[in-house]
């Protein structure tokens, strides 16, 4: 999902709409907080992993992303 496509989501939300995140084992938390950081992929990997790695801002393949801190 990229910036443009989650805005989009977000204006048609009544401002007072609860966001929340998966949790751990189960359930949902609402997010923490949020973060700028850079990834690389996707990547293969087992299905229990994240499609995408963290990765310094000046490696090749670098990605910005926005963080949803759990």
């Amino acid at each position: 999902m990229k910036a443009k496509e989650l805005i989009e989501v977000l204006q048609k939300l009544d401002p007072d709409t609860l966001i929340v995140v998966d949790g751990y084992e189960g359930d949902y938390d609402v997010p923490k907080g949020a973060e700028q950081i850079y990834v690389t992929g996707p990547h293969e990997t087992h299905w229990y992993y994240g499609d995408y790695k963290d990765c310094p801002e000046d490696e090749i393949g670098a990605t910005k992303a926005l963080y949803l801190i759990r």
